[in-house]
């Protein structure tokens, strides 16, 4: 018994290098099989065919997996813009809860005008509070212009940038 401790002992290294090289090769499986089951967008998992209802304005819709107000109002108007024309469509059905969607939900789709971004080009001495209420006449919809820009500090803005205004 002592020959077996005293061989464990003088090959410690060894063990102690086994044994992690075991554990990394568990966690590298485990990661590959993680990444090799998540379904991809656009992926179908199984080989039957799932026809997705294409939404239509003035129609009722069925959220499906993947679904946003937005992709939604993409889909149904040709702009994302009007995602906020579904929610007030649907306010009760979606509990305050616009960025909420579980599959199988009827949304009703109105039938409202086309929402675009307004394309503003900043001037001297523009900040988005005086950009918002000249173009909206809100000066409050500055955050929706910050977060639309994807602006990492909204008090920065360079002459001759140009902005996507959003009003609603």
């Amino acid at each position: 018994m002592k020959d077996l401790l005293k061989k464990l002992k003088l090959n410690e290294q060894n063990i102690s290098m086994g044994l992690g090289l075991v554990v990394v090769l568990l966690v590298v499986g485990l990661l590959y099989n993680y990444f090799k089951s998540v379904n991809k967008k656009g992926e179908t998992t199984s080989t039957s065919t799932v026809k997705v209802e294409e939404p239509v304005a003035g129609n009722e819709y069925t959220v499906v997996a993947g679904d946003s107000l937005w992709t939604i109002s993409e889909a149904a108007y040709g702009s994302g813009y009007n995602w906020t024309d579904v929610y007030q469509a649907n306010k009760e059905v979606l509990a305050n809860h616009p960025d909420l969607l579980y599959v199988g939900t009827k949304l009703t789709l109105p039938e409202v005008e086309v929402k675009q971004p307004v394309s503003y080009t900043v001037e001297a001495g523009d900040n988005l509070w005086n950009i918002s209420v000249k173009i909206c006449q809100n000066g409050y919809a500055w955050v929706k212009t910050a977060n639309e820009n994807k602006l990492a500090n909204p008090n920065l803005l360079y002459v001759g940038q140009t902005l996507k205004i959003i009003c609603n």
